[in-house]
């Protein structure tokens, strides 16, 4: 009679946000090469249904338990513990402090930690960010392996909670082409630089769009189109723009898969002028479509990007501005940093970031 198969449980409550693809590439990727475990998949309750396995050792229940909650101390806790898992991995570090069964868990980048909320009175913010520090810590020492998604975010781990570097292992996400088809959009611009994201201040759109405004001094056919939902710090921004820099930016909002295809293809650059990341995913899917890259130089971006971009200070608009106008006024150059834009993005691959959690399962069912 064969043994039973172990049981790993996965906190998939982050499927269907900002960060989801990481969690669904994984369980999609799980479903075709592991033969060893089964699975139960953790979704919030309100969109149980947009997702269905594959695999016949895959499950799914639902829950109603949003992150930073008391339920996710207490409920949240009882409901994984009553699945009887073997292994529980948790793809983000919000999680029940107290569990009872060994865990894994994924930090994608310290940015709870290392970014004040500005939209809290600065006491509050630091409390809060005080608070996290001893959760992520707990977590992280609680955790049989840490999973990270840069040497970077691995380097912040470490420094931010103690953890011992044995424990910490390395699963690079990766960028997929967009299979939809391009579908044009109408931009104001005869040349645009891409922006595609949040405007949260660490994004640092407002220093690109200064930039792109300085640009357009010398050379007004060049403006900026920003993809993504305007949310709370997009509006406070548009609001503050002088003329000068309202006319240099689009903000095109939510566009569909289709639309960022033909965004990516049909910009002169793509930038990234982030103050900090964990990965940095939106330029490796530029690179994909063969957008010419300039990126900030801080934090991971050197890391994940390599020599496939040109790289700038993000808290220099001179140097966002050179970096832009070096690559727009230089076919040779943006035809060398689409070539090598191909092959940086081809290197990473959602298959061997699943491979790797996987040897990260069996890692943890081992200790």
């Amino acid at each position: 009679m064969d043994a039973p198969r172990p049981h790993i449980v996965i906190d998939a409550r982050s499927m269907f946000t900002s960060t989801g693809r990481y969690t669904r590439k994984l369980i999609e990727n799980l479903e075709s090469i592991d033969t060893e475990h089964r699975y139960t998949i953790v979704l919030p309750r309100s969109q149980f249904d947009e997702w269905e396995p594959r695999n016949p050792w895959f499950a799914k229940v639902a829950t109603d338990t949003p992150y930073f909650s008391v339920r996710e101390q207490t409920a949240f806790a009882r409901e994984l513990r009553a699945l009887r898992p073997d292994l529980v991995h948790f793809a983000m570090p919000q999680q029940p402090l107290y569990l009872g069964s060994p865990r894994v868990t994924t930090f994608h980048d310290m940015t709870l930690l290392k970014i004040r909320n500005h939209k809290k009175h600065p006491i509050v913010s630091l409390l809060k960010r005080a608070v996290g520090a001893a959760a992520f810590a707990v977590v992280a020492h609680r955790s049989r392996v840490d999973l990270v998604v840069s040497a970077h975010s691995g380097r912040d781990l470490l420094a931010y909670t103690r953890v011992p570097a044995t424990r910490v292992t390395l699963t690079y996400p990766a960028a997929d082409a967009i299979p939809d088809a391009a579908e044009s959009i109408a931009v104001p611009f005869e040349r645009f630089v891409l922006y595609v994201g949040t405007q949260v201040p660490y994004k640092n759109l407002s220093g690109l769009i200064r930039a792109v405004a300085d640009l357009r001094g010398s050379d007004d056919s060049i403006g900026l189109v920003v993809a993504g939902k305007v949310d709370g710090d997009g509006s406070r921004l548009i609001r503050d723009l002088d003329d000068r820099k309202r006319s240099a930016v689009h903000f095109a909002g939510f566009v569909s898969d289709g639309q960022l295809r033909w965004l990516y293809e049909n910009a002169a650059v793509y930038a990234f002028p982030s103050f900090y990341e964990g990965f940095g995913l939106p330029g490796l899917e530029a690179m994909r479509h063969g957008c010419a890259v300039v990126s900030s130089d801080a934090t991971c971006l050197p890391e994940v990007y390599g020599d496939a971009a040109v790289y700038f200070d993000p808290s220099r608009v001179s140097a966002i501005r050179d970096a832009l106008s070096a690559v727009i006024s230089d076919p040779t150059l943006a035809r060398d940093l689409r070539e090598r834009g191909h092959r940086r993005a081809a290197v990473y691959s959602w298959r061997f970031m699943a491979q790797r959690t996987l040897d990260a399962y069996r890692d943890a069912l081992a200790r």
